[in-house]
């Protein structure tokens, strides 16, 4: 497994290895959201590489720095494509109204978090209010600062923490 490493605009990335071939890089200090009051964890995840300057650093620098601005313009997206689907979201167009009222600051979802691929990113929002969000949230994917679509987790597979290997980690 490759060293902790540094890259400007990023900080120190903390390398573990994922499931089915997956190395995941972990940034060690999360951007802090104004909006949420939080830090906001980031990871990069390749697929059968270790060569984290494949992904678009850049890009990861881009987003760590403007957190709050990617956050306002997933909460946007999603309220849009409310308006736009409101049964994707598990809604009938009359329980959709109120959420089209909200500033994005007060939209229902919280907890976000990063996780950036080789050909997309994903702000992920692990709770909700919607009935999308059951159980495990819904992302926003983007194409570089453009987003894309939104996709429905509850179909997801989560990953079992015991299962990935952090260096200096007792596994279960």
């Amino acid at each position: 497994m490759p060293p902790n490493v540094f890259r400007n605009g990023i900080g120190r990335l903390l390398p573990s290895r994922g499931p089915d071939g997956l190395r995941v890089w972990s940034i060690d200090q999360a951007p802090r959201s104004t909006l949420y009051g939080a830090p906001v964890e980031a990871t990069i995840l390749l697929e059968d590489t270790d060569d984290l300057d494949r992904a678009d650093l850049p890009l990861v620098a881009e987003v760590l720095g403007r957190i709050d601005h990617y956050l306002e313009t997933a909460l946007h997206f999603v309220r849009e494509a409310v308006a736009a689907d409101p049964a994707l979201f598990g809604l009938t167009e009359a329980e959709s109204q109120p959420y089209l009222r909200l500033p994005a600051a007060d939209f229902p979802l919280d907890s976000p978090q990063l996780t950036f691929y080789l050909d997309e990113w994903h702000l992920h929002f692990a709770e909700g209010r919607l009935p999308i969000c059951d159980p495990y949230g819904l992302a926003v994917v983007f194409d570089g600062q453009q987003p894309l679509r939104v996709e429905d987790l509850s179909d997801a597979t989560p990953i079992d923490p015991d299962t990935t290997e952090i260096p200096g980690r007792q596994n279960s």
